[in-house]
């Protein structure tokens, strides 16, 4: 928890491949937010080295000519640029720069570990960015076999409306609270394992193939497939044994590592649900709801 001084709204991350429609359908959510009454910022993350501020503008040459804040105004606006070196700790330059919002949304940063947002066109792909254990909603023109909260495209008003209940705050510590959260382990900055990923190998070895694995749990094929491979090559062990040919589009099971790490995960999830419910009892002075 932060003081007033350091308040970092709640982030929520709005990923999506390029092409996608995803600045199309944020200029659609914007609007529906404001008119709940929710004050937002947008992050948009920049990957390039250069700085935002276009070089050869006024504010540019005075910038580079040493000056820490530069300040831009006009009727309709104020553009702030200040020097200051680049940072991978958002949650810092949020609680900086945005602590007065009640609502962040960034554009990108789909490797960060906020809620995320995906926004999927079928023609684009037939894959997702994201695990569903990540996703606060998906936003499809395609329907997929998930517990998570599915909108249209065009359904922005639907959005703004989670997003505004998500934020309600609870009205008392009495009122039963169900506690969720994600567990994933990175490499390199990129996702080896995580909760749902080891549930897609139990599911495979349980069904005895890839393609009726990634059916019961809603997936394509394709996605199952290549969340297993990047499992395997990021971890660099061999989870599944497989097969080719065969009605279900060949056998798979799970290797001695491959059982080994499903069951460590989920010996690990077990004991860290236990824990947080513990946590949640001495803070909050009840346990969430079962």
């Amino acid at each position: 928890m932060s003081t007033d001084e350091t308040r970092v709204p709640p982030i929520v991350s709005v990923v999506a491949r390029s092409d996608t429609g995803k600045t199309t359908f944020l200029e659609a959510l914007l609007p529906a937010l404001k008119e709940k009454g929710l004050r937002v910022a947008v992050v948009k993350h920049h990957h390039h080295t250069s700085s935002f501020d276009t070089p050869g503008k006024d504010t540019h040459r005075i910038a580079e000519a040493g000056a820490d804040l530069v300040l831009g105004i006009s009727p309709v606006q104020v553009a702030t640029f200040s020097r200051e070196a680049g940072t991978g700790d958002l949650d810092a330059v949020i609680a900086r720069h945005c602590s007065d919002y009640d609502l962040v949304l960034t554009e990108g940063y789909k490797r960060g570990d906020f809620p995320k947002i995906e926004v999927h066109r079928a023609k684009r792909s037939d894959e997702l960015l994201c695990d569903f254990d990540e996703m606060l909603a998906l936003v499809t023109d395609s329907e997929w076999d998930t517990d998570v909260p599915q909108f249209s495209l065009s359904d922005a008003e639907g959005v703004a409306a989670l997003l505004t209940s998500w934020l309600e705050p609870t009205s008392g510590a009495s009122i039963p609270m169900d506690l969720q959260f994600n567990v994933w382990f990175e490499n390199d900055g990129e996702v080896a394992a995580s909760r749902w990923r080891m549930e897609l190998l139990s599911a495979v070895d349980e069904h005895g193939s890839i393609t009726a694995g990634a059916e019961s749990m809603g997936v394509p094929y394709r996605v199952a497939w290549k969340r297993i491979h990047e499992m395997e090559e990021r971890l660099d062990e061999q989870l599944l044994e497989t097969q080719t040919g065969g009605t279900e589009g060949g056998g798979a099971r799970l290797t001695d590592v491959g059982r080994d790490r499903v069951d460590r995960m989920r010996v690990f999830c077990d004991r860290a649900d236990r824990a947080l419910h513990e946590i949640s009892r001495d803070v909050f002075g009840t346990a969430p709801a079962t």
